[in-house]
């Protein structure tokens, strides 16, 4: 199964920054998480907001020595198809333009995403006949933007959009989705950390 990862860049408020863009043990976020996806997928999506913000992430990626590599997988980078319009409209752009089944969707901010985690989910979504795998905490509480999604889910989220819908989970309502326990895809948990607040970084 060829195997695909979609990142989501954006601009956090409380940051006050691109948070793909930050640095944390002198590297940039961003490198961090695609030092971690190295040799692991097949393909690998990056959804920005605007030319602008493609310009700047491919400055990074150009400026990393190990990214050029033969190895490591093809970055793409796009646009979302409408500016600002929400997370599921930035899922709808990422499927549009893989090759792949489908992709484990993941937040530029994550940048202690492990490699188990990876290996994990591609993994389970084999074993899997649904349009969607959603990692799922103890309470309850789901992980949209850790999840696996099929290119089939393409017309539905377009007829959700149509509806005025932006949130990720509204699709939950009209496919089949397979949760599984955060601590299965990954037993540290490390993988669904996100950076929310500057002493995040420290």
């Amino acid at each position: 199964m060829r195997s695909c990862i979609i990142l989501c860049g954006g601009r956090s408020r409380r940051m006050g920054q691109d948070k793909g863009l930050m640095i944390l043990d002198d590297k940039p976020v961003l490198i961090h998480l695609l030092g971690n996806l190295d040799n692991l997928v097949d393909e690998i999506i990056l959804v920005l907001r605007d030319k602008k913000q493609v310009c700047s992430y491919q400055n990074l990626i150009n400026d990393d020595k190990t990214l050029q590599e033969d190895h490591h997988p093809q970055i793409q980078l796009v646009t979302d198809l409408e500016k600002d319009q929400g997370p599921l409209l930035g899922l709808l752009t990422g499927l549009s333009h893989i090759k792949a089944g489908g992709a484990l969707v993941l937040p530029c901010d994550s940048p202690y995403v492990s490699r188990y985690f990876i290996k994990k989910t591609f993994e389970k979504i084999e074993e899997k006949k649904v349009l969607a795998m959603v990692p799922q905490w103890p309470d309850g509480s789901l992980e949209p933007l850790h999840g696996y999604y099929h290119k089939k889910c393409i017309p539905i989220i377009d007829s959700i959009l149509n509806r005025g819908l932006r949130d990720v989970r509204s699709l939950f309502n009209y496919i089949d989705v397979d949760y599984v326990g955060v601590e299965i895809l990954d037993p540290e948990k490390t993988s669904f950390r996100n950076l929310n607040r500057p002493q995040d970084l420290k």
